[in-house]
């Protein structure tokens, strides 16, 4: 079975003030209603460590909601986002000791 993503979403760093910052995804995967947000976060310490949610959005009604339970046709589309953004966070993890061995 292939399953295709639809998109993702990059929120660039430069553009948010550090209160957004803090609470607005640094890249989203979405694909037929499942989402998966990776958040930045600071360590006490001063180290940048990761974060993923994972939800789907549905209609009841007229109205959008979102829940953290997934159906059986769902958990493939959940674990290909959940492996795309293991991907990205491993990248940035990477970029990131790049750019600390070049500045050292």
């Amino acid at each position: 079975m292939v399953v295709r993503c639809g998109s993702s979403i990059s929120v660039p760093h430069s553009t948010m003030d550090a209160e957004s910052k803090s609470n607005r995804p640094v890249k989203v995967f979405r694909a037929r209603g499942v989402t998966a947000s990776i958040f930045e976060n600071e360590s006490k310490t001063g180290d940048t460590f990761h974060k993923v949610t994972l939800q789907r959005t549905y209609h009841d009604g007229k109205e959008f909601k979102t829940t953290d339970s997934f159906s059986r046709d769902d958990l493939p589309i959940a674990g290909k986002l959940l492996a795309d953004a293991w991907a990205f966070v491993l990248e940035t993890e990477e970029e990131k000791k790049k750019g600390a061995s070049k500045e050292a």
